[in-house]
């Protein structure tokens, strides 16, 4: 499949979303018809956008390495694997970020475990059952960070098991497991059933830092730049766009459709403290993402260290971001 596609010689950008509607990939809600028809100036004009769905970031690394889509929504445990082991020809960079976890005051993805439940703290997770949505995904890193710090072995002191997010409440409530991650917005619909608790997040295991954001092919990102810095400056557009209170109805309306949730539902904490930091900006630096990886080596996860150095390029963001 050629790299690039000419449409009435708009340059089209193939972009694959790594399978979390909505709140979860706000690029999603971005993207949706919606805001290509209302909101997003350049679309059309100066690029066109190509959207497919992956499953997971494992599956937009994929999608990236065979030179069939152009950006895609990656984590740093994918964009890690992809430097090691130069799964992308030419290479590939981190350009935009999607949200942050491990933020004071905002929404992380808990581990929670049952009210009546004798588990306290991290230290109490041994011998028990903990599910994550993906083995080596960040959650499961953070995860991880935790027991070494209570003085687990990750590997003989806990069972840990995978399950998608939509699975993990339930089989809490059902006690096949013992403790469960819960991402949005399936903590917030846990929450209001009420019989579960928190016993810790992202927030003090590690600093902040991207969950979710942005990567290019570099071939690309050398053939396609001002096509990719229109799609950019439409995207940070339409992120404050989004956050204007004047807009709100809308985009509660909007992302409603697309996640199939119920307004009321999605309207108590999308775009509120009590969802994930999202800086206005978009802005990513090789600091964000090192921290993360390096931690990945620490626990063995990489058989070497990776640098990130020359894996991360926030210069085709309509604003200049502090390094």
């Amino acid at each position: 499949m050629p790299s690039i596609v000419k449409a009435s010689s708009v340059p089209v950008i193939r972009y694959a979303s790594a399978g979390v509607v909505g709140p979860g990939e706000i690029e999603t809600v971005i993207f949706s018809d919606y805001f290509k028809a209302n909101v997003l100036k350049r679309h059309g004009k100066d690029y066109t956008l190509e959207a497919t769905t992956a499953k997971g970031t494992p599956g937009v690394a994929t999608l990236l390495a065979a030179d069939q889509v152009d950006i895609g929504t990656l984590a740093f445990t994918t964009l890690a694997t992809l430097v090691q082991t130069g799964g992308v020809t030419g290479g590939v960079s981190a350009i935009a970020a999607i949200h942050q976890d491990g933020v004071k005051g905002y929404a992380s993805n808990p581990f929670v475990v049952l009210e009546d439940s004798a588990i306290r703290t991290v230290a109490d997770f041994k011998g028990k059952t903990v599910a994550v949505n993906a083995f080596n995904g960040s959650v499961d890193i953070i995860l991880r960070l935790a027991l070494e710090k209570a003085g687990l072995d990750p590997k003989r002191d806990v069972r840990v098991v995978e399950m998608p997010f939509g699975n993990i409440g339930p089989a809490l409530r059902q006690k096949r497991i013992d403790v469960g991650v819960l991402a949005m917005p399936f903590q917030v619909q846990e929450k209001k059933k009420g019989g579960i608790r928190f016993v810790f997040d992202a927030v003090g295991v590690v600093p902040p830092y991207p969950v979710l954001f942005q990567a290019a092919r570099n071939t690309f990102l050398k053939a396609q730049g001002p096509a990719v810095k229109a799609w950019l400056a439409d995207f940070v557009e339409a992120r404050a766009w989004i956050y204007d209170p004047a807009n709100r109805k809308t985009v509660v309306k909007v992302t409603a459709e697309l996640i199939k949730s119920p307004e009321a539902e999605l309207d108590e904490y999308f775009l509120k403290p009590a969802d994930f930091y999202r800086d206005i900006n978009a802005c990513i630096s090789v600091a964000d993402v090192q921290a993360p990886v390096d931690a990945m080596h620490k626990l063995g996860l990489l058989p070497n260290a990776v640098s990130l150095a020359h894996s991360v390029d926030s210069s085709f963001l309509p604003a200049a971001c502090k390094l």
